[in-house]
Parts: C-alpha cells; sequence; structure tokens
C-alpha cells in the first residue's frame, strides 16, 4: 500500500496536475480567442447578410454584379476558409427559403465569389463528413454542373458518402431516374424517404423503364419501383404487383400489398387470401387492411372462416374490422354467442361511428 502511495505522488500524480493544468489553459486560451474572434466574425456576417440581400432583390445587371462582387472580396477576409463557408452558408440559407425569379441569381453569385472550387476541395477530402458537405453544397444549390464530380463518388467505400452522393445526384437528375436500376447497393429505408421526399420537390416524371424496375434482382429497387408506381399512380403493371406476392423477400411481399391496397388492384383478392397463411403477423395485418379495401364475398367467407377457428389473437380485431369494412351488417347478427368477438365488434363499430 505504500509502495502505491508512494508511486501515485511521485508519478501519477504530477501527470495529473500537469494535465489539468494544459487542459485549463487551452480552455482560457480558446476563449480569449473567441471573445477577440467573436466581433469579427458578426461583423462579416452581418456584411454578407446585406450585400447578398441587396444583390439578389436588386435588378440583375452581369458587369455590375461582378463589379459589386470584386469589390466586395476587398472589404471582407475572403482569403480565409471561415469567411468563405459563412458566405456559401448564407447562400444556401437564402436558395432554401426563397422562390420564385430571383434564385437564378444564385449560381451567378456562386461562381463569381469562386465558391464552387471551395466545394471541390470538399469533396476531395479525405475525411467522409467533409465529403459530405460538399454534396450537401451542390444538392442545396442545384448546381448541375456539379454532377460530374459527384459520380465518382457513387462507388467510395464509405457508406456514408456513398449514399449522400448516390441522393446527391437523384437530386440534380430527377428527370433521369432510368439509371437508378444500375445500382446494386441495398437502397435503405432513409434513402427511400429522401428519393421520394426529392419527386415531391422536383415534380419529375416517371422513369420510362419503371416496368424493370419490379423484376430487378436487387430487392431494394423493386421497392422503390413499387413505392414510384404508387407515387405516379401506375395501373400498368398490376400483373407484375400481384406476382411479387410469391417473391422471397417479406419486405417486397409488404410492399405489394399495399400497393394492391393504394392502386386498388381487386383481381389480387384471391392471391391475398392465399398468400395469408405464408405471411407473418405484420404482413397479415397489411392484408387484412387491404382486404377491408378491395375484398367482397371470397373476403367475407375467409374471414368469418378464421374467426370461426382457433385465430392468433394479435389478427382477431384486424380481422374483424375487416369484415366491418366489408359487409358492416353482418356481425350485427352472427358470433352473438361470442363474447369477446362482439366486444371487438362493439370496438369497431364506435371507431366506425
Amino acid at each position: 500500500m505504500e509502495e502505491f502511495i508512494h508511486y501515485f505522488i511521485r508519478i501519477v500524480l504530477p501527470i495529473l496536475i500537469v494535465g489539468c493544468t494544459i487542459l485549463i489553459s487551452v480552455l482560457i486560451i480558446n476563449r480569449y480567442i473567441y471573445d477577440i474572434f467573436q466581433p469579427k466574425f458578426e461583423t462579416v456576417k452581418n456584411d454578407i447578410e446585406n450585400f447578398l440581400t441587396n444583390m439578389i432583390f436588386s435588378p440583375f445587371d452581369e458587369k455590375l454584379h461582378h463589379a459589386e462582387i470584386e469589390q466586395f472580396k476587398t472589404e471582407i477576409p475572403f482569403e480565409k476558409n471561415w469567411c468563405k463557408k459563412l458566405l456559401l452558408n448564407e447562400i444556401i440559407f437564402l436558395k432554401l427559403n426563397l422562390k420564385g425569379e430571383i434564385t437564378h441569381k444564385f449560381h451567378f453569385i456562386y461562381e463569381q465569389f469562386d465558391l464552387f472550387q471551395y466545394t471541390q476541395k470538399l469533396l476531395k477530402s479525405h475525411l467522409y463528413y467533409i465529403k459530405c458537405l460538399g454534396l450537401f453544397q451542390l444538392e442545396s444549390l442545384d448546381y448541375k454542373k456539379g454532377k460530374d464530380y459527384i459520380t465518382p463518388l457513387l462507388n467510395h467505400k464509405n457508406r456514408n458518402i456513398k449514399s449522400r452522393a448516390f441522393l446527391s445526384l437523384i437530386s440534380l437528375r430527377p428527370n433521369k431516374l432510368e439509371t437508378l436500376i444500375d445500382f446494386s447497393h441495398e437502397i435503405t429505408i432513409a434513402e427511400e424517404i429522401n428519393i421520394m421526399d426529392i419527386l415531391h420537390q422536383k415534380k419529375t416524371k416517371m422513369p420510362s423503364n419503371l416496368n424493370d424496375w419490379i423484376v430487378s434482382d436487387n430487392a431494394s429497387i423493386i421497392k422503390l419501383g413499387i413505392k414510384l408506381m404508387m407515387f405516379y399512380n401506375y395501373n400498368n403493371e398490376n400483373d407484375n404487383i400481384v406476382k411479387l406476392l410469391k417473391h422471397k423477400d417479406r419486405s417486397v411481399r409488404q410492399e405489394a400489398i399495399m400497393a394492391i391496397n393504394f392502386l386498388f388492384i381487386f383481381e389480387a383478392e384471391t392471391e391475398l387470401i392465399e398468400q395469408f397463411k405464408n405471411e407473418d403477423t405484420q404482413n397479415k395485418l397489411e392484408i387484412f387492411n387491404t382486404l377491408s379495401k378491395i375484398g367482397a364475398s371470397e373476403s367475407e367467407s375467409f374471414i368469418i372462416q378464421l374467426l370461426e377457428n382457433k385465430t392468433d389473437e394479435n389478427i382477431k380485431l384486424d380481422a374483424v374490422y375487416c369484415l366491418e369494412k366489408i359487409n358492416p351488417s353482418f356481425m350485427d347478427n352472427y358470433f352473438l354467442d361470442n363474447e369477446d368477438l362482439k366486444k371487438m365488434v362493439k370496438h369497431v363499430k364506435t371507431i366506425n361511428k
């Protein structure tokens, strides 16, 4: 014990003291630098905001604007990266929040400040989040000239960079979605959401090869293709969508079930009933939801049989709900001796009032 105390006092304690001293010194210096730098930063930020606002809302004159930008470069520490970053952030902020004809000026301003070169440096960085920042800048500014710098990143070994490049390219080329079918990597749920968001914003036309998407070897391409068919309300591939109920991938089958619901593919009723026994609980519930929209007498008989047998309690309520949608008056005269079903029927009817 005495040896340990001696070791602690002679070696560990001095190291801790020195480490704490260095840490405190660094914090004090950083705070001092921040206090000195912050007023300058705020001044430059205000100057940039005022300059860009005046330029964007003034009539476009290329020669005059070029001269004003060159003069403004001399009034701010433009050679500093922090200043370029500040300038670019403000351009992006205005681009994302303004609409109409004035937004056409942003590419001119971006190029006149040589900020595309700054973005290119970010794309060449070895740090993945810096590369992603460069991709975000091109996407936010809708700078289509940058797409050739994005394409090489589609095969990057880092999944985050590949994903960001993938979405940025779609954003810059929303009317050339046909090439998506050639992507071999799995499209994540987050990427699907982002793609659909881009389509909503850009109001793009439907890919001409959409019928090939749902027969792809890539399950994520199939699911995205089904989502696009729902997005465009495309009914020309109903038969192939129904065939996907037999697909080996559970999530593809679920997407097909939802598409049958959304597109009102009535001819899929028999296939849905046949597939029901092969599905997990989540897909079974989705089938009930779909049959409640497209189901008729065949679905009614199927659900009655389910309720008569020992049906899983997890799906029984949804079965009652489905039957209520298909034939609202059926449960008024049947299963009256089954207290559990009577409670479920009462619950469903209360919800539907």
